[in-house]
């Protein structure tokens, strides 16, 4: 793999890199709400241990996939998809978990839109440009 600093990855690695930083510290943010944490004056959410353990899970491996592409790791590639993949389904598990119950207007937006950008950075990981940069390697 090339070493390449973060100004000179191409077009759609620069993309990948920025939406993972939004998606990590909006796991961060949701897992410290989910802690019983306020971020924001009037926005609350209620304590839940096991959504703040998924979201922090969440948050920890895409932390890792971060750390992987900006210190240029052979495995980037490998763990940015298993984060990606771990992440989307720990929202399809938040939406099915939030279905039968009290409806929150932002929870149901938040999972919604986060599934889609996660689903959205899966689709450009797959693109040559990004499995070569990233150091994917065929067996």
């Amino acid at each position: 793999m090339a070493e390449l600093t973060a100004h000179r990855w191409p077009p759609i690695v620069r993309v990948i890199s920025i939406l993972m930083i939004g998606e990590a510290l909006t796991f961060l943010l949701a897992s410290l709400l989910h802690l019983g944490i306020p971020i924001l004056p009037g926005f609350s959410q209620p304590r839940i241990i096991p959504a703040m353990i998924i979201e922090g899970l969440c948050w920890l491996f895409l932390a890792i996939s971060l750390y992987a592409m900006f210190t240029h790791k052979t495995w980037t590639w490998r763990i940015t998809v298993a984060a990606h993949v771990f992440a989307s389904l720990g929202v399809l598990l938040g939406i099915y978990a939030t279905n039968g119950g009290i409806r929150d207007e932002a929870n149901f937006i938040y999972h919604r839109v986060i599934l889609g950008v996660l689903v959205v950075t899966l689709a450009l990981l797959a693109t040559p440009g990004a499995r070569t940069t990233l150091g994917h390697r065929r067996a």
